[in-house]
């Protein structure tokens, strides 16, 4: 994600072209450090984004309406007092340093005309936003900076402002760099990717490794093992990208084919991906790349929060599951406290107070064996018998009630895990909102979802499983959750049609459509491999997977989403294989 100072002095001239002349109107601050100005230029509304998030500090035109705080900060509530209603006079750079200042001219209380400044350092966690007046005095900046953290450069109100300290390198457009580069790349014994970054100034490592792709040579190789030659074609390639950068840009986004994610992003054609793809300005490029970005981390982010409160339910049910084996353990022989109670009854004649045990006829036993029966010497034989039947009624409803919250419990604890593997298998939002719908629904969790009244709202969500055509040409459907898994396997399935999944662990239900067909082994063993794959079983080497007709596979009244039970069916091992994309 290189905002670089190549893009950098890309996207200034962008915005020239877009927003010169154009009035400043309404300013908001969306986040802490972030900014959006909407701007009226050639007839037209625009909205500039300002960032200085140390992760995505930036500045570029956003399409995206976002939200408002309804109490503006302090920052915003004196960038629209010394902003708002101002004229776009220029985006301006130092040569290829990351830092872009708007000039804006203004005009006060007083009628009075003067030209004030926005400047925005995108440098990483120390990139920042600051205004200053004509006469460079800060008035005030989005992060303070005091001598306590930078005793040559404080960024405070009332201060002279005071860039960055340059970095000596090359400027990439001047022609004696080349000359430089050529004389200085015997000195070193770094690689020359690494070369070109100490050296060239506003290059990212992305763009060092562009110009050794098109240049044929290896990132990698030492620069003072290249041989004037290839020296050569890595200087002519920057020659010529500085070129085109002088009149055209290229803005390109890059994906990674295998997920779909956004992986880097530039103002110039990136060549040494096989996966690009181009935009229509250096602003759609850089919105598309932290759009998607920060949709997959919120996604992330509330995943990571979802398996949070699972674990959390499952943990408990877990405790409670050892407890109750516990009691079930200690309270399995509850018939014996009635059998001393009646052994006691039929034998009180010969009982006495003061007697510690007695030895008993079981006349239950069809030998005549005798039982030893522990005494309360300090009660009655009649009191002990009733001690007896009071114990056995506790440990009876102790027994039974444990002996009901096991099977539920283990069903809950296979619900839960069920619910785990699904957000850990997640690849897209839809799906973790279809898991969320579902707890709600269990009543695991409240609706995070509000109504303009503030109330609780359900969101529905629109459930399709994943659908794969095989080899053969059948139609494998996959379930990606336990909602899923029940609407594939209870009502969109046939009953003709092939259900399969993983044995003896939590997995996707996976149905293969047979239109009343034999379906072939081939068919059949894929279909096998993705159920293999969607389970808790996806790192084994061999897995096991069932398969049936799924007019063999039933659900039982009341059991949770997800749950069913089957028989009739045979079991396949094989490898788990992701479906190909």
């Amino acid at each position: 994600m290189p905002f670089d100072g190549i893009l950098t002095n890309s996207i200034a001239e962008e915005l020239n072209q877009r927003l010169l002349g154009g009035r400043i109107g309404r300013i908001h601050q969306i986040t802490g450090d972030a900014l959006v100005l909407q701007i009226r230029a050639a007839g037209e509304n625009h909205r500039l984004l300002l960032s200085c998030n140390p992760s995505s500090a930036r500045i570029h035109l956003t399409e995206r309406q976002y939200e408002n705080p309804s109490t503006p900060p302090l920052f915003c509530m004196l960038l629209r007092k010394h902003f708002s209603g101002g004229i776009i006079k220029g985006f301006i750079t130092n040569g290829f340093e990351r830092i872009i200042t708007i000039k804006v001219d203004v005009t006060d209380e007083l009628g009075d005309r003067s030209t004030k400044n926005i400047i925005i350092e995108i440098m990483g966690r120390h990139s920042n936003i600051v205004l200053t007046n004509k006469d460079n005095m800060i008035i005030d900046a989005m992060k303070h900076i005091g001598s306590n953290v930078n005793r040559v450069r404080e960024l405070l109100p009332a201060r002279l402002y005071m860039p960055p300290p340059a970095q000596e390198k090359l400027n990439p457009a001047d022609e004696t760099t080349i000359t430089t580069l050529l004389n200085k790349a015997g000195q070193s014994a770094r690689k020359i990717e690494s070369y070109l970054l100490d050296n060239l100034q506003g290059f990212s490592p992305v763009l060092c490794r562009e110009i050794c792709f098109r240049a044929g040579i290896d990132e990698s190789a030492p620069a003072n093992k290249l041989t004037f030659r290839e020296l050569s074609s890595i200087t002519d390639e920057l020659t010529q990208l500085m070129s085109f950068l002088s009149n055209h840009n290229m803005p390109t986004l890059v994906y990674d084919r295998s997920n779909s994610k956004p992986v880097d992003y530039h103002c110039v054609e990136l060549r040494q991906y096989s996966w690009a793809e181009k935009t229509e300005s250096i602003s759609k490029a850089v919105e598309s790349y932290y759009s998607q970005k920060n949709s997959l981390e919120f996604n992330m982010q509330r995943a990571t929060n979802l398996q949070k409160i699972v674990t959390k339910l499952l943990e408990k049910s877990e405790r409670r599951l050892a407890i109750n084996l516990q009691t079930y353990e200690e309270n399995k022989d509850f018939d014996r406290f009635r059998l001393f109670g009646e052994l006691i009854t039929a034998n009180i004649y010969a009982l006495s107070k003061g007697m510690e045990e007695a030895t008993l006829v079981n006349y239950y036993s069809i030998d005549g064996q005798t039982v030893t029966v522990p005494l309360d010497k300090d009660r009655s034989p009649q009191k002990n018998a009733q001690d007896y039947f009071k114990k056995y009624n506790k440990s009876r409803t102790a027994f039974t009630y444990a002996a009901n919250e096991i099977k539920l419990l283990k069903d809950e604890i296979l619900y839960l895990e069920s619910i785990l593997f699904s957000i850990e298998s997640c690849e897209a939002p839809q799906q973790l909102a279809e898991i969320r719908l579902e707890l709600y629904e269990q009543g695991y969790i409240k609706s995070s979802v509000k109504t303009g009244k503030g109330k609780n709202k359900v969101q529905t969500v629109k459930i399709q499983p994943q659908s794969i055509i095989s080899k053969d040409g059948y139609e494998i459907l996959i379930g990606h959750n336990n909602k899923q898994n029940d609407k594939l396997t209870i009502k969109t399935a046939r009953r003709e049609d092939v259900w399969l999944h993983i044995k003896n662990f939590s997995g996707s239900h996976v149905v293969i459509r047979t239109e009343g067909k034999e379906v072939p082994d081939s068919t059949l063993i894929e279909a096998a491999e993705y159920a293999a794959y969607f389970s808790k079983a996806r790192s084994s080497a061999k897995a096991e997977v069932d398969y049936t007709y799924v007019r063999n596979v039933k659900k039982p009244s009341g059991a949770k989403p997800g749950m069913v039970i089957y028989d009739n069916y045979y079991t396949l091992v094989v490898t788990p294989r992701k479906p190909d994309k």
